[in-house]
């Protein structure tokens, strides 16, 4: 983000900013500011009790033993919006206790049954639709993808 913002004549020396930024603890000012600006309430930061937190929970599970070869994270995003995590339209209420908790990544091991992501929601109305999507969103293989991916796949603009 330093390099595409042009604060930095490349990645690398953007990489080390971030670096001496969060040891400093500068990062961490600067979110309690963002948060500050957009009228929050930057003691969350501090004291995550404040930050709002979902009634219910349910474990979505591996339906085969195997590897994670891949994901569809807009399924993702879609059955949070679902819950009420996000909007399917503009007039929607968002609530901010409602989220997914990754337990697995793409090449972890996983054996049938076993817990691949924790949904915190408040509501069941579309729950049943929302398990699924996250569900069939996890692709379970015998083998582990031989290449890990890497966390950044290009820079655009560069």
């Amino acid at each position: 983000m330093f390099y595409l913002g042009e604060r930095t004549n490349s990645v690398e020396e953007g990489r080390r900013l971030a670096e001496t930024m969060i040891a400093t603890g500068q990062a961490l000012e600067k979110f309690r500011q963002g948060i500050r600006l957009q009228g929050g309430d930057e003691r969350v930061i501090d004291e995550q009790q404040r930050l709002p937190t979902a009634r219910l929970h349910f474990d979505v599970s591996s339906s085969a033993s195997g590897f994670i070869t891949g994901t569809n994270c807009e399924q993702f995003g879609i059955a949070l919006a679902m819950l009420g995590g996000g909007r399917e339209k503009k007039e929607d209420k968002i609530d901010h206790g409602v989220g997914l908790e990754f337990h697995k990544r793409i090449g972890d091991r996983v054996e049938k049954g076993e817990p691949l992501a924790t949904i915190h929601y408040n509501s069941d109305a579309k729950l049943a639709e929302a398990k699924t999507r996250i569900a069939d969103s996890y692709q379970i293989g015998e083998e582990a993808p031989r290449e890990k991916r890497p966390l950044v796949r290009r820079v655009i603009g560069a």
